[in-house]
């Protein structure tokens, strides 16, 4: 996955604001499988959306994203094109 810092730097391109504490949250090394578990999105929403606002929900969004996209384009580099239409697909940006 993209190293957080990487993640700090996209969330200022798209909002202004770095995100770090979300970001880092994310990544916590006690609980990074869980906190990047697409299925518990819903389940983590309220609470990052209390604490980040409808923002740093988008921004979780795009956290898990990216690193789908850095871990799926390290196995198959020649495939990223493909994988950037699956993400227009599924409303996500790339």
């Amino acid at each position: 996955m993209p190293p957080t810092a990487k993640h700090y730097a996209t969330s200022v391109a798209r909002t202004g604001k770095d995100y770090a504490d979300l970001h880092n949250w994310i990544d916590d090394a006690e609980k990074k499988y869980e906190r990047h578990d697409f299925k518990k999105i819903w389940a983590y929403g309220p609470e990052i959306k209390a604490r980040f606002g409808e923002e740093g929900v988008a921004e979780y969004i795009e956290h898990l994203r990216e690193d789908i996209e850095f871990k799926i384009g390290k196995l198959v580099p020649e495939q990223k094109e493909i994988l950037r239409d699956a993400f227009v697909y599924f409303g996500f940006s790339s």
